[in-house]
């Protein structure tokens, strides 16, 4: 008890924008990477993967924050928001270096992809949701929308997370351990939502 007392006070103690920091810190230097010829043989596809893995991880980790306040006293809440926002940047990432050096900005080419393959379709509508997500991630969208329909509204990012993991699984076309882990994670945070709402 004593020791999450203390972690917790340590947390509310760190500034947020540390944590922007922290958060963006693999961004710049996978770009930096990127730019630099530092990726490996294929540097698009290594830096399109880990971009968007990070965003993907950012999102579990937003689950994780009520289980970790109810099962182990841990209050990261403070953090949530800017997970989020963070999140929302690493995924315009993955998005914009799919767009611009996967197809040359070619929107044809994009809207053929989203209609035929279903990982790129499952990929940009949960991009689109995490959209109206960060951009109600604000005190003034909670006045405009009321607390009760805002947090109806952001419950969407349960929705957000199986739409990533689906995503995450078709792309690797062959069964892979660590989005198959991800995945299972992703369906027991959701229910333990849903035995969380029920009780």
């Amino acid at each position: 008890m004593n020791t999450t007392r203390a972690l917790n006070g340590l947390f509310q103690k760190v500034p947020i924008w540390v944590v922007c920091l922290i958060l963006v810190s693999p961004a710049v230097y996978l770009t930096y990477a990127l730019f630099n010829n530092q990726l490996g043989p294929d540097p698009i596809r290594t830096y399109e993967r880990s971009i968007g893995e990070l965003g993907f991880k950012l999102i579990l980790f937003i689950l994780l924050i009520t289980p970790l306040k109810d099962l182990a006293n841990i209050n990261l809440i403070k953090f949530r928001r800017v997970f989020g926002v963070i999140a929302f940047i690493y995924i315009c990432l993955h998005f914009l270096s799919y767009l611009v050096l996967d197809l040359g900005l070619n929107t044809n080419e994009l809207w053929k992809d989203i209609l035929k393959r279903p990982y790129i379709t499952f990929g940009m509508v949960s991009a689109v949701m995490m959209l109206f997500l960060t951009i109600t991630s604000n005190n003034l969208s909670i006045r405009k929308l009321g607390l009760r329909n805002w947090k109806h509204l952001h419950k969407l990012v349960y929705v957000i997370a199986i739409g990533a993991s689906l995503h995450y699984l078709l792309l690797t076309k062959t069964w892979q351990i660590e989005p198959i882990i991800y995945s299972v994670l992703v369906m027991v945070l959701l229910f333990y939502r849903i035995i969380r709402f029920r009780s």
